[in-house]
């Protein structure tokens, strides 16, 4: 089980206690409900996990609802958005986003247009002004072996305001969970610092269900968010009593402390 955990399923961290000004980041991350990705420390399903993604889709009802769409044992699953993020206790209400794209500029063309989802996010200036040390000379990263140019609407990890750099620690590995280039940070996820600054509600069930899609279109890609679909097969198993509980076995080993970015050796 070991290895099947290794190959398939991103693992989530708990969040250590060795993060300076641990109450600050709880009392920011309470006031618009991340401080759901505090406290995770579910033990993972995996045989769960993996029937879950198998035949995963997603599709909106005549009110426009996000619906998640999955098989259990032969049976189907239909979740809005909103039950979705009732049952795994994280935000589904507020601003709505979900790019890859590195630059702000993707922002406002990347979130949902019209509908219950509709959002319009702050400029690029706007995000800047609060979540960017002022840069003072044109940045640079290397890529390949090759000095880049970085866009004035581009935000490098180090240039993160201080106090916020332990959230994108946290957000990255709980949140996002997907990998990617930790020497910038993406659009989305200044977003979201954005978010978590000024207390605007954000949307976190849209951004995790649009990830989970993108996740089912690259099969190469680790299973993410185990520790937060444990709450999904409880709620599962509480209405279905007909599945086999003993067919599902859980983790212990899932969770490891998340210490802060300059404690780890691979800073």
């Amino acid at each position: 089980m070991a290895n099947i955990e290794k190959w398939y399923f991103h693992e989530g961290r708990v969040v250590s206690s060795n993060f300076e000004n641990m109450s600050h980041i709880h009392a920011k991350f309470e006031s618009i409900g991340f401080d759901c990705l505090l406290d995770i420390n579910e033990q993972i399903v995996p045989r769960f996990v993996l029937e879950f993604y198998c035949q995963l889709t997603f599709t909106y009802n005549h009110e426009s609802q996000f619906v998640v769409n999955f098989v259990i044992q032969n049976k189907s699953f239909s979740l809005t958005l909103e039950e979705f993020g009732q049952i795994l206790k994280i935000p589904f209400k507020g601003q709505a986003s979900d790019t890859e794209m590195w630059s702000l500029d993707h922002l406002s063309v990347n979130v949902p247009s019209r509908g219950l989802y509709k959002t319009k996010p702050p400029s690029p200036r706007v995000i800047k002004s609060l979540i960017q040390v002022s840069r003072q000379v044109q940045e640079t990263r290397t890529k390949n072996k090759k000095t880049i140019v970085v866009g004035e609407n581009k935000i490098l990890t180090r240039e993160i305001q201080t106090h916020m750099k332990p959230w994108v620690d946290i957000i990255r590995k709980n949140a996002i969970c997907l990998g990617g280039h930790r020497d910038h940070v993406s659009s989305c996820l200044c977003h979201m610092l954005y978010c978590i600054e000024t207390s605007i509600p954000y949307n976190l069930a849209f951004f995790i269900l649009k990830r989970m899609e993108k996740t089912r279109n690259k099969p190469k890609e680790l299973l993410p968010y185990g520790m937060l679909l444990a709450r999904l097969f409880k709620h599962v198993v509480s209405v279905s009593l007909e599945l086999a509980f003993d067919r599902y076995l859980s983790h212990d080993q899932a969770m490891h402390p998340l210490a802060p970015h300059y404690m780890r050796k691979d800073s």
